[in-house]
């Protein structure tokens, strides 16, 4: 893979105007859409859409680099592009941390999209919910309200950044096994078909006899 088609694993967006496209609800649709190479056409089908409403939203996306063009599909004529995602992960710098630099409405935007995912990803997750497992592994949710110091606060943040790393690495190990596990079972087949190739060409081939 080039680095022109490279999908970074994760890309932090800094500037304004990129959380501005990120923060909308279909837009975070059509990321997801977009992990693998697809077409606009292919989407709205999927979204039960016209792509006419699409192409507004994906022109916008890749002017922001958070999608490219990666191949060409020809359709009666038509040329239509296929697009994909520029990294695995877009993670959004904490609006607080922007001062004034970030408009209000902007911030609301990208709170409510980050908190409308994380609650379809919970309804997912109970959904599929396996209650016999030992422990349980059911998600939940929980508020509580801490009365920490300043250290105290400092180190619960430092243990939890580490925690998260520590489940990022973890996912990704087993990614990369999981891809390693996939070309092992494909090499028989592989060798299947070579087998196959090598019987037709003998059958096809006359024999020269002296």
């Amino acid at each position: 893979m080039n680095s022109e088609t490279e999908i970074l694993e994760e890309l932090v967006i800094q500037d304004v105007g990129t959380m501005k496209i990120i923060a909308d609800g279909l837009r975070l649709n059509l990321i997801t859409a977009m992990q693998q190479p697809t077409t606009v056409k292919a989407i709205a089908a999927d979204l039960n859409m016209p792509p006419s409403k699409l192409y507004y939203h994906v022109n916008m996306m890749e002017k922001h680099g958070l999608i490219r063009v990666v191949g060409m599909n020809l359709e009666s004529g038509i040329v239509e592009k296929q697009y994909q995602v520029t990294a695995r992960r877009f993670k959004v710098q904490n609006p607080i941390l922007m001062g004034e630099g970030l408009e209000r409405e902007t911030a609301v935007s990208l709170w409510s999209s980050l908190l409308d995912e994380a609650k379809a990803d919970f309804l997912q997750a109970y959904n599929l919910r396996d209650e016999s497992a030992q422990p349980p592994r059911y998600p939940f949710a929980s508020k509580k309200a801490f009365h920490l110091t300043d250290v105290q606060l400092t180190e619960f943040h430092t243990k939890l950044d580490a925690l998260i790393k520590e489940t990022d690495r973890l996912a990704a190990l087993n990614q990369e096994r999981k891809c390693l596990k996939a070309l092992k079972e494909m090499v028989p087949h592989f060798y299947a078909i070579i087998y196959d190739l090598l019987a037709l060409m003998e059958t096809q081939i006359p024999h020269i006899s002296t």
